[in-house]
């Protein structure tokens, strides 16, 4: 879809009434070009409200057979578009492709285009040039993304392997079917979104974990409790340390008493290995 600024707009403010917005409705259901502009009225001027629809979904979907997905690319690309206007007067043909990859990056975009139309860039090749840029290192993004994503996969359970396989061939039917694939993906970015919450969770039940006897001493007496608690591990672990180092070396005390002993009566660490059962010649072997 190709969209191109005709006319300077801006961010409107105040409400529509009830027979404004009936009439910027019928607009927009008549609307060939720029449907952009108009529903991107709709929506700052709050006619869906005015038409006392409880939601804008509602909205788009009773009055133009629209899903909620379309209707906010739309709106995305009638504010790029507009942002972008301010600065490039001659802007260049914008897509709902353009859209999603300067949305959230438009300051940036704005700068750079105006920096480069300031070299002496024509303005539609600067914001051309910097939009194409723009697109391609989300597209790059993206496609890391994916394969993160697949490795991740790769290391799942079986059981969830086998979930996943499930939520995506129910995807792709719902698509080959023309089914409400809005809500098929929904449901599915609501999972994966649960899937990465629950990771956290995890992550941090371990890390409070280490932390669980600290809390439980802090809500009882602060940080002074706290403190002693651990002076009183540090005091625990010293005592064992002098009192292993005393045993240890009492053992080595013992130990060199008994080798004594045992020499006095006549034993040695010598091992006499006979060479020959009828020869006399031993060979001696010190272990000592």
């Amino acid at each position: 879809m190709m969209i191109r600024k005709t006319a300077k707009t801006g961010p409107a403010t105040r409400s529509l009434t009830e027979r404004e917005a009936a009439a910027l409705t019928v607009r927009i259901r008549k609307a060939v070009d720029n449907v952009w502009a108009l529903l991107l009225e709709a929506q700052e001027r709050e006619a869906w409200k005015a038409l006392r629809y409880a939601t804008w979904e509602a909205y788009v979907k009773a009055e133009f057979a629209m899903s909620r997905r379309n209707s906010y690319r739309l709106l995305d690309l009638g504010r790029v578009v507009r942002e972008i206007e301010d600065f490039v007067p001659h802007a260049a043909q914008i897509t709902q492709r353009d859209a999603a990859a300067i949305k959230d990056d438009l300051p940036a975009v704005k700068a750079e285009i105006v920096a480069r139309v300031d070299k002496g860039a024509e303005p539609a090749k600067a914001a051309t040039d910097v939009i194409a840029e723009k697109r391609a290192a989300k597209d790059k993004a993206k496609a890391e993304h994916e394969r993160q994503r697949d490795k991740s996969r790769a290391a799942l359970p079986n059981a969830v392997k086998q979930h996943v396989t499930a939520r995506d061939a129910a995807v792709a039917k719902a698509k080959a079917d023309g089914s409400n694939v809005e809500t098929v993906d929904r449901v599915a970015e609501l999972e994966e979104l649960v899937r990465g919450l629950e990771a956290d969770n995890a992550s941090l039940k371990a890390a409070n974990a280490k932390f669980a006897d600290m809390w439980v001493q802090y809500q009882q007496g602060g940080f002074e409790v706290v403190i002693a608690g651990k002076d009183e591990e540090i005091r625990t672990l010293n005592a064992r340390l002098i009192q292993e180092s005393e045993d240890k070396a009492g053992w080595m005390k013992r130990a060199k008493g008994w080798q004594k002993r045992a020499t006095d009566l006549g034993w040695s660490g010598d091992v006499v290995i006979p060479l020959d059962p009828r020869s006399s010649d031993d060979e001696v072997i010190s272990l000592g």
